[in-house]
């Protein structure tokens, strides 16, 4: 860790892949991601989770861990896939986490919690999905917890451009090298020999 004019800048190479934090770490922001694909397993027609927590700056974006994780329930929609995703990662990565960041920064810390499907956010905003009637008790447990969390003090849900969904990498094939590209970029890493090209 290198102190510079107040921010603190780390750095990690390996094999040419590097992650950089330009900001200084009482402004950093805890924000976690989650992502689903919907029936990607054609066996057992199960989705996978995909969850990213990371902090984030205005010059800032450093991945703290990734799950990549099958889901143990089968969902009749895209919407149920994304919060089940959602509740496993807020009660695996996300909540557990606060407790750790506010001790080793010595302040309050709130997550954020980015998600790109709008009817899922609107289902955890309210507490209620009158489209998921037909849902089981495991997955209403899902809405109401994630309804509860985000209603305290230290949950905020923000909206995510599915463009920059950086736990999709972890949940969704990626069958086009430029898109894989991408998605790696998107968990902060990058080849050095392509730093010019995404500028």
């Amino acid at each position: 860790r290198h102190h510079h004019r107040g921010a603190s800048s780390v750095s990690a190479s390996t094999a040419g892949w590097v992650v950089i934090v330009g900001d200084p770490f009482d402004e950093l922001e805890l924000g976690l991601v989650t992502d689903s694909d919907f029936a990607g397993d054609r066996s057992d027609m199960k989705n996978t989770s995909g969850v990213s927590p990371a902090h984030y700056g205005l010059r800032a974006f450093f991945p703290l861990s990734a799950v990549s994780k099958k889901q143990p329930c089968v969902s009749h929609s895209s919407v149920e896939a994304e919060l089940v995703a959602c509740n496993a990662g807020l009660r695996q990565e996300g909540l557990p986490s606060l407790d750790l960041w506010e001790s080793l920064l010595g302040r309050s810390v709130k997550l954020r919690l980015f998600q790109d499907n709008q009817a899922t956010a609107r289902i955890i905003a309210t507490g209620k999905a009158p489209t998921l009637r037909h849902s089981k008790r495991t997955h209403q447990v899902c809405i109401a917890r994630l309804h509860d969390a985000i209603i305290g003090d230290s949950v905020r849900i923000a909206d995510c451009d599915t463009g920059c969904m950086a736990a999709g990498i972890f949940a969704k094939r990626s069958v086009s090298p430029d898109k894989w590209l991408r998605a790696c970029r998107l968990i902060g890493v990058t080849p050095r020999q392509l730093w010019r090209r995404f500028g």
